[in-house]
């Protein structure tokens, strides 16, 4: 595992992840909805094009499986591990560079 999805672990518990997966699979949902009005499929048209709508689908489907590979653990999401997202989170939840580097090397000592 990362280092930035190492620390997410750390810092959120079960329960924030849980909340975090809530939240991501509600934005599939809406993905996949403007995906529906994007590709012409509804008389409510969107101003968006196709391959945006399609786009932020597959975004919203790794943000989904992103989070269940933090909660879970489960190695059928593993291949996500390098998945961008988990640096920008880790940073907003306080994770710094300089701190991880100083408590590693006091783990050594």
């Amino acid at each position: 595992m990362n280092k930035y999805a190492m620390y997410i672990r750390k810092v959120l518990s079960a329960r924030d992840l849980a909340e975090q997966l809530a939240e991501e699979c509600s934005e599939l949902a809406k993905a996949s909805l403007k995906m529906i009005r994007a590709g012409g499929m509804s008389a409510n048209i969107t101003p968006i094009t196709r391959r945006e709508a399609y786009d932020n689908f597959v975004e919203e489907q790794k943000d989904v499986i992103s989070v269940l590979w933090l909660l879970t653990m489960d190695e059928r999401y593993a291949y996500i591990d390098g998945y961008p997202k988990y640096e920008r989170w880790a940073k907003r939840l306080g994770y710094k560079e300089v701190e991880m580097a100083t408590k590693k090397e006091h783990q050594q000592r």
